[in-house]
């Protein structure tokens, strides 16, 4: 068996970290291309630059949206089809979502390229922010199939038991941009349009890295075109969903607090969501990695029926999200002016407004992680009404109910605190539909023995 991986046998703790040491370090890769544009953009233009990538972050919170969508809808329906052996249908879920990925892809360009100007102003681009915007934006867009694909296939290579090969083709395009950033902005002083360059050419060598895979003879996936087959679009959109929905809130999330930051403290403001945001898209890295990681293992034992094994890693993948969970809150309390330190020097009024944003705002990550696994875990078993119902609950009914109210009454810190009540709603919600999807698998298990 490939990689010596035996999803239906091998011990649950061993497999696990088989897959979660390379998916988190796969996906916090991933999560560094824009981590550590802030970082470069923020010591070499200052406030500004801050505040402009702040604003097209938005973006990568659509591409990443889409390539869960079809990457985890996909990868959840060939898993569960691999652990129930209808092997026939793996590669026609596989063709399926390569071909939805490309179509939306190649639609992001030409929006990205015909409305470019509006666009940018939509996403809250004014007088002095418009040029940083528009340099970056305009490269970003042009790359929308390669980000999407990225994304998608790094799943699907997962799944096809290579874990590694995921986590390589995140690693080693993250140091590329890295290196190309540094280049791109100093000492060839190209500002914005060179983040924006480095950025772009990172999932290129992601691309090239995953699509060895595909030509290895021991690898399951292969195009295989017989036609559309909208039932099988169907699932893949199901699936992916959930997932969808709470990419693309964080990026309904970021224009909104933009918004509201904007008014209560205006560039400063920004540039201080900015710093906070970035350093949260590592955090959730960690978590997300985590739950990609156990994916493939629920989806496959579920598929065979094997409840035991799935509560068995369900559990491992909450300790390690909530352990994980609280050394970044430890690390934002112990070290928050070396974080705001990586990004700016612009002054103390900047510090003092971001250092005040990390101690409320990654209160957070103790229980966040704790759903991101909740909600890995229901769309993994394509239990697509509790995941859909956790996604919305915390993608949009807890953020926007407390960004309504919160401010109102503490101002830019009642902001902050929005995260932290909307991962309490969350919890609270994930936890309800455990506990009744539960019971099911229970009647199930009881009934599997009866009739054995």
């Amino acid at each position: 068996m490939k990689g010596n991986i035996d999803v239906l046998e091998d011990d649950v703790l061993k497999l696990f970290i088989k897959y979660a040491i390379p998916s988190i370090l796969g996906v916090l890769g991933m999560s560094s291309y824009v981590f550590f544009d802030t970082m470069f953009i923020g010591q070499g233009l200052g406030s500004e630059g801050l505040a402009a990538l702040n604003i097209v972050l938005p973006v990568f919170s659509l591409f990443n949206a889409t390539a869960f969508l079809f990457g985890m809808g996909g990868g959840a329906a060939i898993s569960v089809c691999i652990g129930k052996k209808k092997y026939n249908k793996v590669n026609e879920i596989f063709t399926h979502a390569l071909i939805l990925s490309v179509i939306i892809g190649g639609i992001y360009t030409l929006i990205g390229t015909i409305f470019l100007d509006k666009l940018c102003y939509f996403l809250g681009a004014d007088a002095s922010t418009i040029t940083l915007v528009k340099e970056y934006l305009r490269i970003i867009m042009a790359m929308s199939i390669g980000f999407v694909l990225v994304g998608e296939l790094n799943v699907f290579v997962r799944n096809d038991k290579s874990p590694k090969l995921a986590m390589w083709s995140m690693i080693i395009p993250s140091l590329v941009n890295i290196v190309l950033d540094y280049i791109f902005i100093f000492p060839m002083g190209m500002g914005m349009k060179g983040a924006a360059l480095a950025t772009a050419i990172s999932p290129v060598t992601s691309l090239l890295m995953l699509s060895t895979h595909f030509i290895k003879k021991e690898s399951m996936l292969k195009l295989s075109f017989k036609g559309i087959k909208f039932g099988i679009m169907k699932r893949i959109i199901l699936n992916g969903f959930p997932s969808f929905i709470v990419e693309i809130s964080a990026g309904v999330v970021i224009f909104a607090f933009n918004i509201v930051i904007s008014y209560l403290s205006g560039s400063i403001g920004l540039a201080a969501y900015g710093i906070i945001a970035n350093v949260a898209i590592i955090c959730r890295g960690v978590f997300n990695g985590t739950a990609q990681a156990i994916q493939p293992i629920l989806s496959v034992n579920y598929g065979a029926e094997k409840y035991d094994r799935v509560k068995k890693c369900l559990f491992i993948a909450r300790v390690t999200a909530f352990t994980l969970g609280g050394v970044s809150l430890l690390i934002g309390i112990l070290f928050p002016r070396n974080l705001v330190n990586i990004f700016s020097n612009d002054g103390e009024k900047l510090v003092s407004i971001t250092v005040t944003g990390i101690y409320i705002y990654f209160t957070s990550f103790l229980i966040e992680g704790i759903n991101t696994v909740n909600l890995a875990y229901f769309q993994a078993v394509e239990n697509v009404k509790s995941s859909s119902i956790i996604s919305i609950t915390r993608g949009f009914v807890g953020i926007f109910t407390g960004l309504i109210f919160l401010p109102q009454m503490f101002g830019l810190k009642g902001v902050w605190a929005t995260v932290p009540f909307s991962e309490s709603v969350t919890f609270i919600v994930s936890i309800t539909c455990f506990l009744i999807f539960d019971k099911v698998i229970t009647k199930n298990k009881i009934s599997l023995k009866g009739i054995n």
